[in-house]
């Protein structure tokens, strides 16, 4: 059997069995929240969640914030 560090790892890679599972339970949680408390409901509780683990799971908040505005910043002059 597994241990618990190479499961998780695997949850996180793309292609194998445990990230498709990971994936298609996220899924069904998120289609049941949709189904009984509504869409926009569910985007919210979504959205908090990302927050949540955007506020415990960065260390350097600015740096990651900073990456994120780079990736999205496109100049008019890059075609």
């Amino acid at each position: 059997m597994k241990d618990l560090r190479t499961v998780v790892s695997q949850m996180f890679t793309p292609g194998t069995v445990a990230c498709t599972l990971f994936g298609a339970v996220l899924g069904i949680i998120f289609a049941i929240l949709c189904l009984t408390i509504g869409v926009g409901k569910a985007v919210l509780i979504g959205v908090f969640c990302l927050i949540g683990a955007f506020i415990g799971g960065v260390k350097d908040k600015k740096a990651f914030i900073r990456s994120v505005v780079l990736f999205f910043h496109r100049d008019d002059n890059d075609f």
